[in-house]
């Protein structure tokens, strides 16, 4: 082989280096977009916080259980994270039929979480915030268009009802990139999965 074919051939080499180095930064930066906003309370202390329960989301998607998957979702990722204990689900329900009757509502309503009705929350199931938020968008792919997921979370003081952190996260299942390479959309609950774990890290 001689020097010119060797300085071709190393030179191509780098040139198919450098080319899977783009299309492999272009296909993880193209996975899926996302967009964050967050608030932390600059006086919030974090650290007398022991226990929290997870209140129903409010829904405003088209898919009548999305609040319900994206508060399954939420409770195992806090819980695995170990900052915090959560209540079950079912205990929470008990003390939310049990204190909308004292808020002069009755159960099963939607009921605005007010600092007395964080209060009554915080000694029933001995809590010392709370998380809360709702579902703006939970929309699967259709003509072409990838899913989508959005959602606002927030940690109440039960005591104060002071917004001690908030976040707003949207994540989309499909991306000109990831159209570009022919990679299919993310689903639904990978997408729930994403916006979570971006919310949650702006907080742990």
């Amino acid at each position: 082989m001689t020097i010119s074919e060797k300085i071709c051939r190393s030179y191509n080499k780098g040139v198919l280096k450098k080319g899977l180095l783009i299309i492999l930064i272009l296909y993880v930066s193209g996975c899926s977009g996302a967009s964050a906003v967050r608030y932390v309370n600059p006086d919030a202390n974090f650290s007398y916080i022991r226990k929290i329960a997870i209140l129903p989301f409010n829904n405003m998607s088209g898919d009548k259980f999305a609040g319900e998957k994206i508060r399954d979702t939420l409770s195992i990722e806090v819980m695995s994270r170990q900052v915090f204990d959560v209540v079950e689900q079912g205990e929470v329900r008990k003390a939310l039929n049990a204190i909308l009757p004292e808020t002069g509502a009755e159960a099963g309503m939607t009921v605005e979480v007010d600092n007395e009705m964080l209060k009554l929350i915080g000694e029933k199931l001995g809590v010392q915030a709370v998380m809360l938020g709702s579902v703006d968008d939970y929309s699967g792919g259709s003509y072409g268009k990838g899913g989508a997921v959005s959602i606002s979370l927030r940690m109440l003081d039960t005591s104060s009802g002071i917004v001690l952190w908030q976040s707003k996260v949207s994540v989309q299942g499909q991306s000109m990139w990831r159209k570009l390479m022919g990679f299919d959309e993310v689903g639904t609950a990978k997408l729930t999965l994403k916006a979570i774990r971006i919310a949650l890290s702006t907080l742990f």
